[in-house]
């Protein structure tokens, strides 16, 4: 689905992005793990083409991303902003979840089906003709969410989607991330919740300090990552100790699989 060879981008003269390769695959829950200022949001908004790579090259299937026309681009890769307010801004949560479609000039009956849509799966019914500046966190972000999907996008770049939500928020918005996969869309996320990311990653790659430090399956999270805060996923401290490393479980299922090994 998109292939990145070898991008160097630099901020105020300074290199940011340093020989940066990967790939990810259509409908492969992916994950970029880092620290705060390793390079995640830097990195998405030149997969975007809100910035432009110094060096390197963006294929998005098949296709050098720089040749194609941009509002395409915006159709099929969208963004959601960590802060929904970054994002919302119609005077009520319906106009605000279609500018997008009317830019594009999509027509009306499309727009109010796929609407009607968003509206089920996101349980925003009750909100259409409130201000979204007048909602909680949560809310917003499931508008900011709906404003993004209307565009049926082929991939989503999300960032610290669980920032600030409670725990119930959190596993709503889990919940809309797993019915998205079901329904063929690729999800890639950026955060530096390791403890989420166990549980729902597929493939991670790890950033630190701009450069790729490692990526790959579930192995390089029960591995340890000496290059993200040298930590494991909390399901792994509690059986380190317990258990050889390399059979360290990653997820809470593993954890619990483990445990009905451990007490036979």
């Amino acid at each position: 689905m998109l292939e990145v060879n070898k991008l160097n981008f630099s901020y105020e003269d300074e290199l940011f992005l340093k020989d940066i390769s990967f790939s990810i695959n259509k409908n492969q829950p992916t994950i970029f793990l880092g620290a705060n200022g390793a390079g995640k949001s830097t990195l998405f908004f030149n997969l975007l083409r809100v910035y432009s790579p110094d060096t390197g090259e963006v294929l998005f299937k098949g296709e050098d991303l720089s040749k194609i026309d941009e509002k395409i681009v915006r159709q099929k890769m969208a963004y959601l902003f960590q802060n929904p307010d970054d994002q919302v801004f119609a005077p009520t949560v319906e106009e605000d979840i279609l500018f997008g479609p009317r830019q594009f000039g999509l027509s009306i009956d499309e727009i109010q089906n796929k609407l009607a849509e968003l509206v089920n799966l996101l349980k925003i019914e009750n909100l259409l003709k409130k201000n979204p500046h007048h909602l909680s966190y949560g809310e917003k972000r499931r508008v900011a969410l709906a404003g993004v999907l209307i565009m049926e996008p082929e991939i989503i770049f999300l960032d610290e989607p669980l920032a600030f939500l409670d725990p119930l928020g959190a596993q709503t918005l889990i919940e809309i991330l797993d019915r998205l996969i079901a329904e063929g869309k690729t999800i890639v996320i950026a955060t530096h919740d390791l403890n989420f990311a166990a549980e729902w990653g597929e493939k991670f790659i790890i950033l630190d300090d701009g450069e790729v430090a490692a990526q790959g399956g579930v192995e390089i999270l029960r591995d340890g990552i000496t290059t993200f805060a040298n930590t494991l996923p909390i399901v792994s401290q509690l059986f380190k100790g317990l258990v050889a490393d390399e059979e360290l479980p990653v997820s809470i299922e593993e954890g619990r699989e483990l445990l009905k090994k451990l007490v036979k």
